[in-house]
């Protein structure tokens, strides 16, 4: 998340983010479109270091990991804990949206305009750390490529994105075959 938002979100819950406050290493890994559901969690539990002083929870950790929301607090109370499942639900439901729609968007290109759209690059950064999307739209760019040179940006993408060797191998004995 940029640090504009970042600080936004550490302004708006002071008692929340009191630990990162003082650690400028200390960053949300999760992508700016979340910034809206990070911050109604923030001030709910705000809301609650304010009422509950002496349970106040601190924010330990915040980042993005195989789609799911990691939303760490240095103490487990069941009421916080309740918000965080809360806001998981809602991150995962508008993610679902947002895989649908990148889906659609590379199933419906018809041509080879996928590999000049700006699908990957919506995709990096929007949610990066879902593999599975990026995945099924490869496999959906993989239906368009029809020139070597198509092949070999999709290995390229499975290398570069997905650590994924034996695809791009595969990718590029296709492109071998082109010509």
């Amino acid at each position: 998340m940029n640090t504009e938002l970042q600080n936004q979100l550490f302004q708006a819950a002071p008692i929340l983010y009191a630990m990162a406050l003082n650690s400028p290493a200390w960053k949300i890994g999760a992508s700016d479109d979340l910034f809206p559901f990070l911050n109604e969690l923030s001030l709910e539990i705000e809301k609650f270091n304010r009422r509950y002083r002496k349970r106040a929870v601190r924010v330990m950790k915040i980042t993005m990991v195989g789609g799911e929301l990691v939303f760490l607090v240095h103490r487990q109370i069941p009421a916080i804990e309740k918000k965080i499942i809360s806001a998981r639900h809602r991150i995962r439901l508008y993610r679902k949206e947002l895989r649908a729609a990148f889906l659609l968007r590379a199933k419906h290109m018809g041509t080879t305009a996928l590999f000049e759209s700006t699908l990957i690059p919506d995709w990096k950064r929007t949610m990066p750390d879902d593999l599975a999307t990026l995945r099924a739209i490869l496999l959906a760019a993989e239906k368009f490529a029809v020139s070597k040179g198509d092949w070999n940006s999709l290995a390229g993408w499975y290398r570069r994105y997905l650590h994924d060797e034996d695809e791009a191998m595969r990718c590029q004995t296709n492109a071998s075959h082109c010509e």
